[in-house]
């Protein structure tokens, strides 16, 4: 079936004409953000996340990309629709576009530099290409939608474009813990980063994600907090004889760790940013929240996976699962394969 697209130009709604998208891309820094990719479903959620995203986008100078998807009606040979839709597919990406275009007046956005476009389709798919075609920076993108299900996803879609996202995805939420500090009775706003964990396994993928961390520190001057929690796996639990080396494992770990602690620590140090550390012990995302939560932390910034090295699979979900259940923005990093980095660099 051929999904229909429909963006704005000039003023008008009209379908694009199909194009190859040519151009060598040009290098840039991770924290150079110019296209931001805003999905919006006219949720609540979404909305507070547009006018987070223009924050960030009149931080960096960056043009905001608002789109909407439609899902075209579900039909088979063996149950056709025998009712048509009360309105067709124009109808309702016109009336969509058309509610695009009042957010932007209300935030005081040009049109002709803040494109918006109505796709029909697959809203994970639409997304990531969409992305792919404006050549996006950052999808910016709500943790839920219409359902109103506290700490869960609009159908799995903003979990599943995390995963298959061909950019770093700012997964925004309003902070649990902030109307109740001092700084937030202050009247300070959400992009106010001061304080940016990171967690890390000292893997190279998780260097990824410290790399991205550190441009954002910079451009916001904020704290860098790199985090780790050791865990003990359940296997070497169940043995008679392994249950008695836990202590010596538990030891080696928080060596190994602190050892590798340090050497990052002195890497950011010497390229000028502020910095410390907190080595955990027990279940990351677990360990990761209570940090969260106590030490007033505005941002989390981690990369997609780390040890396992298997493509679109997180930490031992623990990315995955910080996404989820954090209580403050979240910034994923993705870990493209070395292939598509070379083909996007080719295009």
């Amino acid at each position: 079936m051929e999904i229909n697209r429909w963006e704005n130009e000039g003023g008008a709604l009209r379908k694009p004409k199909t194009s190859a998208q040519g151009g060598v891309e040009k290098a840039r820094k991770a924290t150079t953000l110019r296209r931001i990719l805003v999905p919006i479903d006219f949720s609540p959620e979404s909305l507070k996340t547009l006018r987070f995203a223009k924050l960030l986008a009149t931080r960096f100078g960056a043009r905001l990309h608002l789109m909407h998807v439609v899902s075209p009606p579900v039909t088979s040979p063996a149950r056709p629709v025998m009712i048509p839709p009360a309105f067709s597919e124009e109808a309702i990406a016109a009336r969509a576009w058309q509610r695009m275009k009042e957010l932007l007046a209300e935030l005081s956005l040009s049109a002709r530099s803040n494109p918006c476009t109505v796709r029909s389709g697959a809203p994970v798919a639409e997304i990531n290409e969409a992305a792919r075609k404006i050549d996006a920076d950052l999808i910016a993108i709500a943790t839920r939608g219409y359902t109103g299900l506290k700490r869960a996803f609009l159908g799995s879609t903003t979990e599943r474009v995390v995963r298959e996202a061909p950019c770093p995805v700012l997964v925004v939420r309003e902070k649990e813990h902030q109307s109740t500090r001092k700084g937030a009775r202050k009247g300070r706003t959400a992009l106010q980063f001061r304080k940016i964990l990171v967690p890390v396994d000292f893997s190279e993928c998780s260097r990824l994600g410290l790399d991205y961390a550190l441009g954002f520190a910079h451009e916001f001057r904020a704290r860098l907090v790199l985090f780790h929690s050791v865990v003990v796996h359940a296997y070497v639990l169940g043995d008679e004889y392994t249950a008695r080396a836990v202590p010596d494992l538990i030891a080696t770990q928080q060596d190994y760790a602190q050892d590798e602690m340090e050497k990052l620590l002195r890497s950011v140090s010497r390229k000028g940013r502020e910095v410390e550390s907190e080595i955990a012990f027990g279940s990351p995302v677990e360990q990761i929240n209570d940090y969260v939560a106590k030490e007033d932390i505005d941002l989390i910034i981690t990369s997609t996976h780390g040890r396992s090295g298997l493509r679109r699979v997180f930490i031992g979900s623990t990315a995955e699962h910080v996404v989820r259940y954090a209580t403050c923005p979240v910034l994923v990093v993705p870990n493209l394969p070395a292939s598509k980095k070379t083909s996007k660099a080719r295009r």
